[in-house]
């Protein structure tokens, strides 16, 4: 397998499964990941085709396909690709997906849709941290804060796991306290998440941890 350059990519070729099948990269931009991987790749415009060692094909989603076995959707918002998915045609064997938008939202769609997160993966993208996450055909047992935040992500060895978590801590504590006595389901849901990413830390991480001081504390 050729390398795929950039950390993102390098991740989403990662975890394409070993015998990946009819394998389609979907808006694949200029096709790097394509060409690590082996996969057809799609544009919805031919003059947004990339490099020419790939196979093309202009195409909305997966529409035009008649099977597809695996698919990579990644960098789009996480609505799009949960809409890329109920047009189909659905994937037999493995999705690799990435949203930059709202990871959680994504594994909350993909396991209404009847997928279960395989394994997940962190690439450093700006100044966080790209969820890259595998899913399969079955049921997913995580609901509440563990889907949200990542299940398979949460417990495994993943060296950008510590510095992911402490951004996180960051941006929900400021989200915590923006939505507090104005959104309070937004409110709840935001402490569930935040609650659970200290208490990862603290389990995963003591020495480094430094606990939050909570208000009224």
């Amino acid at each position: 397998m050729k390398r795929a350059g950039r950390p993102r990519r390098r991740a989403l070729a990662a975890l394409i499964p070993d015998e990946p099948g009819i394998l389609v990269d979907v808006g694949a931009d200029h096709g790097h990941v394509a060409s690590a991987v082996g996969a057809i790749a799609t544009e919805r415009m031919p003059g947004r085709i990339g490099r020419r060692d790939v196979p093309w094909v202009v195409a909305d989603g997966l529409a035009p396909f008649r099977f597809v076995d695996t698919a990579v959707i990644a960098g789009m918002g996480a609505h799009t690709i949960l809409g890329i998915l109920d047009r189909g045609p659905r994937p037999r064997r493995a999705l690799i997906v990435h949203a930059p938008d709202a990871p959680a939202t994504l594994r909350r769609g993909l396991a209404e849709r009847g997928w279960r997160i395989d394994h997940e993966m962190l690439a450093p993208e700006a100044r966080r941290y790209a969820e890259v996450i595998r899913a399969i055909p079955g049921r997913e047992p995580s609901t509440g804060a563990h889907l949200d935040l990542g299940p398979r992500l949460l417990v495994s060895d993943d060296p950008l796991l510590e510095a992911h978590l402490r951004v996180l801590c960051a941006h929900l504590s400021g989200l915590e306290a923006a939505t507090r006595d104005r959104d309070v389901a937004k409110h709840a849901t935001t402490r569930e998440r935040l609650e659970l990413v200290e208490a990862t830390l603290r389990a995963r991480f003591p020495e480094a941890h430094e606990e939050r001081p909570h208000d009224g504390e």
